[in-house]
């Protein structure tokens, strides 16, 4: 590698880790998941055990989710240096982000030996609003897509290589439920290059390579049967599109107007559940290549997935990745340089057999082969020259164009993203919990019993991660009330902790009380017309002008 790349590869790194880890200490605010992350590499950091006193597991139960456990033990390290905090459970996520550049340069060189398209791809995915974005949480997906790009690198190479390609899509499953999909998906495209049953063909295979990539394969195998028996399968049959069939009152409607039975070959045929899930399916698969989501919106069911009114790559690098692809197609490849275009296809299939329409998170992988894309459409771009034109001259000025439209489009998703994100939603972004938290960590030994309303879910691990409640006292008292439904469930209770819904008659029915009201709370119950209650009430975590939580003591003198 020359001086040059080297200079490059160190300036997107740097510049990709600053704008990731710029202010992430305090921004965005710590969402659930984050915090059950931390707290279970706190409690393994100090045990040995997660927060049910389980002996080094590879799946957490958490909040009934049963997350597999990489992210967890990548985290501890961090939690050791740094305590816990937002940013030792973020930095993971960080440096894959950061990281993700570099290895991505490496896989375009091995696909096409072109330097300045590895270039413009890596630059494309350091500064990717989703990329970004994903990077600046704890979100296990975007290291299970730093496990895969790695994984894919190395079984690009030389046989010698693929053990540890198989091994990096071992540590992809281990990290996020959307690997069990798309890891075998993308082992099928190399079994499709060098033939099956994954042999090299002509190519000479050493034993201790089969050895090696016979044990991981196993292990592979070993780990599906394991995910998807017990529990932990529960939150498979909870989020599979497949798990929703039609009301009986739709289906009914329609043997009712076409004057059908179940019997009839055109119900089946026209009207049949096969057709219902075909259709859900591609309304979901066809979202992740809409404009809508790439350029405009983004997720538009969840606002943590995403800035508002800003697309999952942005206007430019929708553009960029229309022509980059055209470009790309244009021309002849061998067999594995269609390895992106594959990926792309193939990357938004465990978001679509979700239940949800459209999901950011989900889809994350998505943004390997479109940072390459984009690459090859600035690549194009650079490329044309009119014929009047000096090409030194007109070089300069198509990068004076890509680079003004490059910052006005960057410039508008920061603003988006760093002032507006979580001031449009705050409850959805769980804002306020920190504040609240903290007091009642300063004021509940005053008290009886402290209620914490469960309005905005999970308020358990907030208490466990910001007072770093020891994991050997929680251990034996730690208690998740199931989800009859098999979803997430809740804990009651933490010490003198209850965590439920609060109303206005909690106000009278609890003596010697501190009460942790939600907005929501307030406004429903008619509190906030009461002045001599609200009057007394503390407000915590303020934004826009509005509280979203209130502390209330019973047992005090009103005004």
């Amino acid at each position: 590698m020359r001086k040059k790349e080297k200079v490059i590869l160190i300036a997107i790194f740097l510049l990709g880790f600053l704008v990731r880890i710029w202010r992430v200490g305090d921004y965005p605010p710590l969402l659930w998941d984050e915090a059950a992350l931390g707290y279970n590499a706190y409690s393994v950091l100090q045990t040995g055990r997660d927060e049910y006193g389980k002996f080094m597991p590879l799946i957490f139960k958490s909040f009934g989710d049963y997350k597999p456990g990489l992210y967890v033990y990548l985290a501890v390290p961090f939690v050791f240096v740094f305590g816990l905090t937002p940013l030792a459970v973020r930095l993971p996520s960080i440096l894959f982000g950061a990281l993700m550049p570099l290895g991505l340069y490496l896989l375009v060189r091995q696909l096409w030996d072109d330097e300045q398209l590895a270039c413009w791809s890596a630059i494309a995915l350091a500064f990717l609003p989703a990329a970004i974005h994903f990077s600046r949480g704890a979100w296990e997906v975007n290291a299970m897509t730093g496990f895969l790009l790695l994984g894919s690198w190395f079984l690009l190479q030389k046989p010698k290589h693929w053990p540890w390609g198989l091994a990096s899509f071992l540590l992809a499953l281990l990290t996020y439920q959307g690997a069990k999909l798309l890891t075998p998906l993308l082992l099928l495209f190399f079994i499709w290059l060098y033939g099956p049953p994954f042999l090299g063909g002509k190519l000479k295979i050493k034993r201790t390579t089969w050895l090696f990539s016979g044990i991981i394969l196993v292990a592979m195998a070993g780990w599906y049967f394991f995910s998807f028996s017990g529990p932990a399968r529960n939150r498979l049959r909870v989020m599979s599109l497949f798990s929703y069939h039609r009301p009986t009152k739709v289906i009914q409607a329609i043997l009712q107007e076409d004057r059908l039975t179940h019997k009839n070959w055109h119900f089946y045929v026209f009207h049949g559940e096969w057709l219902a899930f075909a259709r859900a399916l591609a309304d979901r698969y066809f979202n992740y290549f809409s404009p809508r989501f790439l350029a405009f919106a983004g997720d538009w069911t969840d606002p943590r997935h995403g800035a508002p009114y800003f697309g999952f790559i942005g206007h430019l690098n929708f553009l960029l990745m229309i022509i980059g692809l055209a470009f790309f197609l244009a021309r002849s490849h061998s067999r594995r340089n269609y390895f992106p275009l594959y990926w792309l296809l193939v990357a938004p299939l465990p978001a679509a057999l979700s239940r949800d329409i459209i999901s950011g998170v989900r889809s994350l992988p998505i943004i390997i082969p479109i940072s390459i894309f984009i690459g090859w459409g600035v690549k194009a771009i650079m490329a044309w020259r009119p014929l009047f034109a000096r090409e030194k001259i007109f070089a300069w000025f198509k990068y004076g164009i890509l680079g003004l439209f490059f910052f006005l489009d960057f410039f508008y998703w920061g603003d988006l993203y760093f002032v507006h994100m979580v001031r449009r939603r705050p409850k959805d972004w769980l804002y306020g919990y920190q504040d609240a938290i903290k007091y009642v960590i300063s004021h509940k030994n005053g008290s009886k019993q402290v209620i914490f309303t469960n309005f905005y879910g999970q308020p358990y691990i907030y208490y466990l991660f910001y007072s770093r409640y020891p994991p050997t006292k929680y251990q034996n008292q730690a208690y998740l009330q199931a989800n009859k439904f098999g979803d997430v469930g809740q804990v009651n209770k933490v010490d003198n902790l209850y965590f439920h819904s609060l109303d206005k008659g909690t106000l009278h029915n609890c003596q010697n009380c501190l009460l942790l009201f939600a907005d929501d709370e307030i406004l429903r119950s008619g509190i906030d017309k009461d002045k001599r209650i609200f009057s007394q009430m503390t407000p915590l975590g303020k934004i826009n002008h509005q509280a979203l939580f209130y502390a209330y003591q019973t047992g005090q003198k009103l005004k």
